[in-house]
């Protein structure tokens, strides 16, 4: 087996940290079923709260079409933090696998000048986290909440940054606060109109997320169930990797540059259930685009996107 040598961030002292991107970590570990959509490959505990992880970035990761073949899906740092916050939690901070976490926020931002060019293989991102504003309550080992930061650098050169922020259930817990939703699934949606995928700027029919009603009103309904990205396994509400990317093409809808996402922020503020029409409106906002999805007349998650000109 061949390894990576990095040096340590100089907060840590002269000595070397190894990390490895030779094999993934337990798909168990960031709640992926299958292997090939594990991203993260290794990690090590630093002082004060902050971690080194190693993750690999595949060029067949694709959810979107737009910006330059040579760049990686932006989306890719979306689900690094997501599996980087799901890791440390369990790994690390001693979450037992039984857990449930639930993503709060999540955001990222891209330097798109200075982002890793796709090669002939998967591109080594070695990723800077710092874990803050933990809570914990009594009788309770582990963190009941927390937050991570992180920042992305390739070769030596970093590139952007990422944000999340999550809530910690005991298998217990979920149950009870999910109540009759806890065992809910998709159900098959109204015949409505659906973009094309050129319209929304993805590569196939099965990665639109959107239908419009006959009052035109844009509702969230994945038109592939099974996606390898989205739906690697079932969830018993709508994921929010699944809104977010709902509103990106909301926003391309509305008006938005066909060019890449470089930025955004979203928080879940409840969860979106499968039982009832999930609308999302998307417009120009001060720095971008504005987003908000809703069921039943209440919000369930908001945010703001940005888009770059080019890839």
């Amino acid at each position: 087996m061949t390894e990576s040598r990095l040096a340590a961030p100089s907060e840590t002292g002269p000595e070397q940290l190894t990390l490895s991107w030779d094999s993934c970590v337990s798909r168990a570990l960031v709640h992926r079923n299958a292997v090939a959509e594990v991203l993260l490959t290794d990690a090590r505990a630093l002082p004060d709260g902050r971690f080194l992880l190693a993750a690999q970035w595949p060029r067949s990761y694709a959810t979107s079409a737009a910006g330059s073949a040579e760049r990686h899906d932006p989306m890719l740092a979306a689900e690094t933090i997501r599996q980087v916050g799901l890791y440390i939690c369990q790994r690390f901070l001693g979450a037992p696998g039984t857990s449930r976490p639930v993503i709060r926020s999540v955001g990222f931002r891209l330097d798109n000048s200075a982002e890793p060019v796709v090669g002939y293989g998967a591109t080594d991102v070695l990723c800077r986290a710092e874990v803050y504003d933990m809570r914990h309550v009594d009788d309770v080992p582990w963190p009941v909440a927390l937050s991570v930061r992180m920042e992305f650098s390739a070769a030596g050169r970093e590139f952007g940054s990422a944000f999340g922020r999550m809530r910690v259930l005991s298998e217990e817990e979920y149950g009870t606060f999910r109540g009759p939703h806890a065992d809910a699934g998709p159900v098959p949606d109204e015949v409505h109109w659906r973009p094309s995928p050129t319209e929304v700027s993805v590569p196939s029919p099965g990665d639109v997320m959107l239908v419009r009603n006959p009052s035109g009103a844009l509702l969230v309904a994945p038109a592939d169930l099974r996606h390898p990205r989205f739906f690697d396994h079932p969830s018993d509400h709508v994921p929010g990797m699944v809104l977010l990317e709902a509103a990106r093409q909301a926003a391309c809808l509305a008006g938005a540059s066909p060019g890449r996402l470089n930025g955004c922020h979203m928080e879940a503020l409840r969860f979106t259930e499968w039982n009832a029409p999930v609308h999302v409106e998307c417009g120009p906002a001060e720095d971008g685009w504005a987003f908000r999805v809703t069921q039943g007349g209440d919000t369930t998650a908001s945010g703001t996107l940005s888009f770059a000109t080019q890839g």
